[in-house]
């Protein structure tokens, strides 16, 4: 599940490797900010509630937010890409620039697949941003702004649509969409399967299966990911006690959120506070 912000940070840089056959265990979406991935070596399946698609090396990503995504690796080869994360101030005077439609249509295309040439100069200010990155001082904010700005307009400058056709989902899917979004504002009650296919008018069995064959992902887990997700951004970003996030998030007790949570991350979620400089 995607690791919000650090409190102060706009912006964040990381190289993903990842081996042969490594998958995400559920569905996730990035709510607070947006991202762009750009993949180095190996190939990467994206399923998501409206596509799915192949990233391959070249090809650059452009995550949007409240957009379910589940994604796996499809062979042996390692998989390698550079992962950005940002909010809108990082990108506000590009926004006016060329309008908030065009940035949009430009995440709606899933997967741009760019010529050599483009993707020598999108390295190159990869690179650039990596090494702000390690350097980061009061200064680089402005500095990856403007790296980012560049990369994108590279990007719409160049683009070409490329990897295997987007595959749309029928319309009858379309319920997937509203479960999610339905389960998302209801987190704190614990919505079951059962509550969640009524809201969406289809049988508990159905929507079962779109989880399965749309996010490949259980609906227990995607709940399961999503109130671990909302834990996450509390430990960070508020003071409430362990108690008062454990409720919020939707846990039935203490004992039991903090073992989920623990499983789900690898850190107890006291540990997980301390470890991403949490309010206390």
């Amino acid at each position: 599940m995607p690791l919000p912000l650090k409190p102060g940070y706009n912006f964040n840089y990381a190289r993903l490797r990842r081996t042969s056959n490594s998958e995400m265990t559920s569905a996730e979406a990035y709510t607070d900010f947006y991202g762009l991935s750009y993949i180095l070596a190996g190939e990467r399946i994206v399923y998501s509630p409206g596509y799915t698609a192949v990233l391959q090396a070249g090809d650059v990503n452009f995550i949007p937010r409240n957009v379910y995504t589940r994604a796996a690796c499809p062979s042996s080869e390692v998989y390698e890409a550079v992962l950005l994360k940002f909010t809108d101030p990082m990108i506000d005077d590009l926004l006016t620039l060329f309008g908030v439609e065009t940035y949009e249509d430009l995440c709606g295309e899933c997967v741009i697949h760019c010529e050599k040439s483009t993707q020598a100069k999108i390295i190159t200010i990869l690179n650039d941003m990596e090494s702000e990155w390690n350097h980061y001082n009061k200064y680089s904010e402005l500095i990856l702004k403007g790296l980012l700005h560049r990369l994108i307009i590279t990007c719409l400058r160049e683009r070409k649509l490329g990897g295997m056709p987007i595959q749309i989902l029928e319309k009858k899917h379309e319920c997937l969409s509203d479960a999610i979004k339905y389960i998302k504002t209801h987190l704190h009650e614990n919505p079951s399967l059962k509550e969640t296919a009524d809201c969406v008018h289809v049988s508990p069995s159905y929507l079962s299966k779109i989880f399965i064959n749309q996010l490949h992902t259980s609906f227990s887990d995607f709940v399961l990911s999503e109130k671990v997700q909302c834990a996450q951004k509390l430990l960070i970003n508020s003071k409430l006690s362990m108690t008062q996030i454990t409720m919020e998030s939707g846990f039935s007790s203490n004992a039991y959120f903090s073992d989920c949570f623990k499983r789900c991350t690898g850190l107890s979620p006291t540990q997980f506070r301390k470890a991403n400089g949490g309010l206390c």
